[in-house]
């Protein structure tokens, strides 16, 4: 064995493995529609290992269709064999993926940089329609031959483990499916289903607290919060009231009071708020910065309550703050202080306008523990423990949907300062 170069030893037993399955397994092909096939790993690498090692958390829940290989072919048709040059080659997507998998692994069917051109020239070859008579590299798959492909958990989606050349061919072509073998008959979760399935409040179950978007999220994942019904209504508000960026000014600070995932963070930025998240889940922040986007230095990790004690001590106010669906766990008495030392707390870090909604008593799933807590009681509550002039209900969420129809439907309340 040691007379092999190390860097050939990989390619070679894969090939080796890839050709004992497919003569030596009875497998049945089918026909994968292409649109439900997202990125995989390389070089034997599956998908979630390979996100990791690259840093490429979203690769896994990225369509065949956006990927390096069809946006190769997509230049070769607007600019022919000037793809091919080095200095445009060299800063495609595909010759990216190439050296980095080349780096990782030590090959990409060749060991040298310079012959990725080689494998790219080919490619364009066979998607121009020669019949190409050419000896395959190790670890290179026949152009007839199904792809292999993964199944992924609550989803009809599939991650693609062999074929990513077919599967660019048949999409500039026009196909909509492609022969497929299930390679792996376990199916797998993506990186992002299962830091969705760790967040702390949603306990295993496939449910979106707010909203992200996926291919594999489409079929059986449910949203909770639609969150853009509160958004529009907040907008709304603060239009009316002068609060959004004009030619004057700038919208100025804003904190989301459990920020969960940080949607309205996000939502907040793209307002134009210098915006801010506090929540004491870490795996529901990690959806925030890796899906979203959203700065490390921008959401607060910490118990609510001790997250607003700080900022009181700071004297800290922010100009917009929103805190949805978190009081009435203080109505319950799930926290160390009471309903109305909380809202407090909040009152005194809210510069100009609170945005806040609290469960309600027609919720039956709280089996009558928030018995009178309507919109009417709300309003008062509000005026007796907070030190706002204006309070003013401005809609209900759009929530109360199957399977979470006992809950939501809830009051949104803006309340501001003279």
């Amino acid at each position: 064995m040691s007379s092999f170069p190390k860097k050939i030893i990989r390619p070679f037993w894969r090939y080796a493995y890839q050709k004992w399955s497919i003569y030596n397994t009875k497998r049945k092909t089918f026909h994968a529609p292409i649109h439900k096939l997202l990125q995989g790993g390389n070089n034997g690498i599956r998908a979630a290992k390979y996100a990791e090692l690259t840093q490429k958390f979203l690769l896994p829940s990225t369509s065949v269709v956006e990927g390096g290989h069809v946006k190769l072919l997509q230049l070769y048709e607007q600019v022919g064999n000037e793809v091919l040059q080095d200095d445009v080659f060299q800063s495609t997507e595909y010759y990216k993926n190439a050296l980095e998998c080349m780096n990782l692994t030590g090959g990409y069917f060749y060991d040298r940089p310079e012959k990725i051109k080689i494998v790219a020239e080919r490619f364009i070859r066979q998607h121009k329609g020669e019949q190409l008579n050419l000896p395959r590299q190790p670890g290179q798959s026949d152009a007839n031959q199904p792809i292999w492909v993964r199944p992924i958990k609550h989803s009809s989606c599939y991650e693609v483990i062999d074929g990513n050349h077919r599967i660019a061919r048949a999409i500039m072509r026009g196909e909509t499916l492609i022969p497929a073998l299930i390679y792996e008959k376990e199916p797998t979760y993506t990186p992002l289903q299962q830091l969705l399935l760790d967040c702390l409040w949603i306990n295993k179950q496939n449910w979106l607290y707010q909203p992200v978007e996926a291919p594999e999220l489409q079929d059986e994942w449910k949203l909770v919060r639609k969150c853009t019904d509160r958004l529009e209504l907040m907008k709304t508000f603060l239009t009316e009231q002068g609060l959004l960026e004009n030619n004057q000014k700038k919208p100025g600070t804003f904190i989301d009071i459990g920020s969960s995932y940080g949607w309205f963070v996000k939502k907040m930025e793209e307002l134009g708020f210098d915006a801010y998240g506090m929540d004491r889940d870490p795996f529901s922040l990690e959806v925030g910065f890796k899906v979203y986007g959203l700065k490390k230095e921008k959401i607060f990790h910490i118990d609510i309550t001790r997250g607003l004690e700080d900022l009181v001590v700071k004297n800290k106010k922010y100009d917009v703050v929103s805190c949805l669906s978190v009081l009435h766990h203080f109505v319950l008495g799930k926290s160390s202080i009471s309903a109305e030392d909380f809202v407090k707390l909040i009152d005194r870090v809210t510069g100009k306008v609170l945005f806040l909604d609290t469960g309600e008593e027609h919720e039956t799933a709280f089996e009558g523990a928030l018995a009178g807590w309507n919109p009417s009681y709300i309003t008062e509550w509000l005026q007796a423990n907070t030190s706002f002039s204006r309070i003013i209900p401005l809609g209900v969420d759009q929530d109360r949907q199957t399977p979470f129809e006992n809950y939501y439907n809830r009051t949104l309340f803006e309340c501001m300062r003279a």
